[in-house]
């Protein structure tokens, strides 16, 4: 029998490709989506089935993420390799996507949407915070959980010599990963205007 997962612990079963496998641990009816979680020096991605409709709880409940069966890329020099397990203090993530529709709508509250830039390390991001109308929003940020949704978002980085651009709809970023966090405007954010620095890999 295999050992339980610590409660405090998050865990995913990825696979590389999104093809239909036996996953014991997930229903089959649920969404096969792209998965990738960015560490300050490497990538790590994979498809996953989720069980939650909102992965942003779901890191922001546990202290710990792992993933089993992963693909990881080293932003020192662009090489990719497997790995059976890593385990990941979700403290220690500069933010997370998956390929998934938004939450349910009947728990959302009115909210103004603000363009943020944020960059953290090799990686700068950007897209939509919301906040109550009437809020400060880097204050609001600073009050939420750890980890903070940004919705229409982009995010850039380093990647050995090169430099990558997605965009990626929904991204989960750490705010106290966060390098600096600003305000922008529509055009900044949506203009390519803005653009990663490059810091040394430790």
């Amino acid at each position: 029998m295999p050992p339980q997962t610590p409660p405090d612990r998050l865990h995913f079963v990825l696979q590389p490709k999104p093809e239909d496998v036996f996953e014991p641990e997930y229903a089959s009816d649920l969404p096969l989506v792209q998965f990738v979680a960015f560490g300050r020096d490497h990538r790590m991605f994979g498809w996953v089935r989720l069980i939650a409709d909102r992965l942003t709880d779901l890191l922001n409940a546990h202290g710990e993420l792992m993933l089993t069966h992963v693909e990881i890329e080293s932003l020192e020099d662009g090489s990719v390799r497997s790995a059976d397990e890593v385990l990941i203090r979700c403290s220690e993530l500069i933010a997370v996507h998956a390929s998934r529709a938004r939450g349910d709508g009947q728990r959302r509250r009115r909210t103004r949407a603000h363009a943020i830039a944020i960059q953290s390390g090799n990686y700068l991001i950007g897209g939509y915070l919301h906040a109550p109308p009437g809020s400060d929003p880097i204050a609001h940020v600073g009050e939420r959980p750890l980890m903070v949704p940004l919705t229409d978002a982009w995010i850039e980085y380093w990647s050995g010599t090169e430099r990558t651009t997605q965009s990626i709809g929904t991204i989960i970023v750490n705010r106290e990963q966060a390098d600096w966090m600003r305000v922008v405007t529509d055009e900044d954010l949506c203009g390519g205007l803005l653009r990663p620095a490059r810091t040394p890999i430790e």
